[in-house]
């Protein structure tokens, strides 16, 4: 946890990574004692679980006893055909064996946090099956996995080419989030919806036993290590489950994937000469004299987003981008060809 001055406004910035398995859900094996424990020699902030149709971590001893890593339990639901995988917070309820649209609604009512994750997906070897998001217009939801380690990495696997490589250097094949995945959630905020964003691992710790050998691979460890949702907090709230997830529904957040590098002391916003200012997820009136502020700790190629659409980029490592409009704003940040940090929207209204 870092403390960060952003316009003479102080923040708590957490770090965590959304979207890991445990040995609760049908396709892991690892135990969350051990997750925990990885996540805190990564000095992590918090993490979410989201095990596939249950809650149970909740109950596991090593939630219970913990003291240093915020854990979040929630859950990821899917539809009767695999598809439409959805990750639920702030409930105590497994809704099963409906279609998306009755689940969507009924955590939306229920006042649930959710975000729909890798809503799409490519795929290079038919060997394995998309789950993706199959309705547009059931978007009832709080937010969007715009990019998730996982979904990446295997949509550009093909085991009798590159298997390999893929196992023994993943992350040098997860490069940036969909474009589609980011056109869906501009469309979104461009008809008044207001989705945030978050980045994922979906971490399982995978397994491969032939032969007598045991290879572990894609596993927490290596994960965690990659695509992350840093969250902003005011100083005077408290550093719990709650107020993270108020900063990640309200898009309070910016993504960035630390194997291209450590973000450090990274702030930008918007702010005009008339001491009128704004972070991530927050609203702000469009003035003269109004400029989107960014401060890296390398020099990264800056592109600045309105409404989805690119207006502006910029090779530097700080500098200030003229707001002449309103209009939804973010940043895609690039190093070396790869996606670094991706922010949520400001609104100038």
């Amino acid at each position: 946890m870092k403390n960060k001055n952003i316009f003479d406004k102080k923040y708590f910035e957490l770090t965590g990574c959304v979207h890991n398995h445990t040995g609760y859900s049908f396709d892991a094996q690892v135990r969350l004692s051990k997750i925990i424990k990885v996540a805190k020699k990564n000095e992590l902030d918090y993490i979410t679980i989201n095990d596939h149709h249950t809650m149970a971590a909740r109950e596991d001893e090593a939630v219970n006893k913990e003291t240093d890593l915020i854990v979040i339990v929630g859950a990821e639901i899917n539809d009767p055909q695999k598809n439409n995988h959805f990750l639920v917070f702030n409930t105590d309820e497994i809704i099963q064996g409906k279609e998306a649209k009755e689940y969507v609604q009924h955590y939306a009512e229920s006042e649930a946090i959710s975000f729909i994750a890798h809503p799409f997906e490519k795929r290079a070897s038919k060997r394995f099956r998309k789950y993706i998001w199959t309705d547009k217009k059931n978007d009832n939801f709080d937010g969007i996995e715009i990019w998730n380690y996982l979904s990446e990495w295997i949509g550009k696997l093909n085991p009798k080419l590159n298997g390999l490589f893929f196992v023994l250097f993943p992350s040098l094949f997860v490069k940036k989030p969909l474009r589609e995945t980011l056109d869906y959630w501009d469309e979104l905020n461009n008809a008044g919806k207001r989705r945030s964003a978050i980045g994922s691992v979906d971490a399982h710790s995978e397994r491969i036993e032939k032969f007598g050998f045991k290879l572990e691979f894609l596993t927490h460890k290596t994960l965690f290590r990659s695509i992350r949702t840093n969250v902003l907090i005011p100083e005077d709230a408290q550093i719990d489950q709650q107020n993270i997830l108020k900063a990640l529904k309200n898009g309070n957040s910016y993504i960035v994937n630390y194997k291209v590098g450590n973000p450090y002391d990274f702030y930008a916003g918007i702010a005009s000469s008339k001491d009128k200012s704004a972070i991530f997820g927050e609203e702000l009136q469009f003035t003269e004299n109004m400029y989107f502020y960014f401060k890296l700790p390398k020099i990264a190629r800056v592109k600045l987003y309105r409404n989805g659409k690119k207006i502006v980029s910029t090779l530097d490592e700080k500098g200030r981008f003229e707001i002449k409009q309103k209009g939804n704003y973010r940043l895609e940040i690039y190093r070396f060809g790869y996606g670094w940090i991706f922010t949520n929207n400001i609104y100038v209204v």
